[in-house]
């Protein structure tokens, strides 16, 4: 895509940290912007601020674990906006301990949030975008431990691994159908965001020791 004016762009984790920079970004280009992020106060707190440099904003608080509020995400954006043209899925935690000592509950929470909500964003919004038959993008946050492996973070690498796998196929299989919508996979080091602190949106009734310090220079969304 190069034209950007009077787009919209639908972004996840879009309170804060990466998703926020890129909210800021999507508004300078003149686009019509969605936020989605689970946390209430920051998400009207982005909003107010967006609208305010005369943005047109919606905000939709939205738990990217679950396909119905991505369904309802997406609701929303269309009968807003009449389409989606940028789709950043975004949104990310992390936790530290060793693979063995994550219980089930850390894999379903951190499997939800950094995969399952990749998945749900490309579920619920690629038939749109193939239906509207606009040049379309979207950009899924892995991270660079999504590409290489080492101790530390493991639960958090696997989840990152699978995001750069689903955006490759997703990268061919469009590309093999011949439609308008690209496909990036963003991998990037070391960046200050808020995700050491993604317990404090964590609501499972389950406590997992934040990572330590030597784990940071992997870290990235959120």
């Amino acid at each position: 895509m190069q034209d950007f004016k009077g787009k919209v762009a639908v972004i996840t984790g879009g309170a804060s940290g990466i998703g926020r920079a890129l909210a800021d970004r999507a508004v300078s280009e003149g686009m019509k912007i969605v936020l989605a992020d689970v946390e209430r106060e920051p998400l009207l707190k982005a909003e107010a601020e967006l609208s305010e440099r005369g943005a047109q904003v919606l905000a939709v608080e939205t738990d990217v674990s679950k396909g119905v509020d991505l369904d309802r995400l997406a609701e929303q954006t269309v009968s807003t906006f009449g389409g989606v043209h940028l789709l950043f899925n975004n949104a990310g935690v992390v936790m530290g301990g060793r693979i063995w000592e994550n219980t089930t509950e850390d894999w379903d929470w951190i499997i939800g949030v950094n995969l399952m909500g990749v998945i749900h964003g490309v579920r619920v919004f690629a038939p749109i975008m193939l239906e509207q038959g606009d040049e379309c993008h979207i950009v899924n946050t892995a991270s660079l431990a999504g590409l290489v492996s080492g101790p530390r973070l493991g639960a958090y690498k696997v989840t990152k691994f699978g995001v750069v796998a689903l955006s490759e196929t997703l990268y061919f299989e469009l590309g093999n159908d011949g439609s308008n919508i690209g496909v990036s996979v963003l991998c990037p080091g070391f960046i200050r965001t808020q995700i050491n602190r993604a317990e404090r949106n964590r609501n499972d009734g389950s406590s997992q020791a934040t990572p330590d310090p030597a784990d940071s220079t992997l870290l990235d969304d959120g």
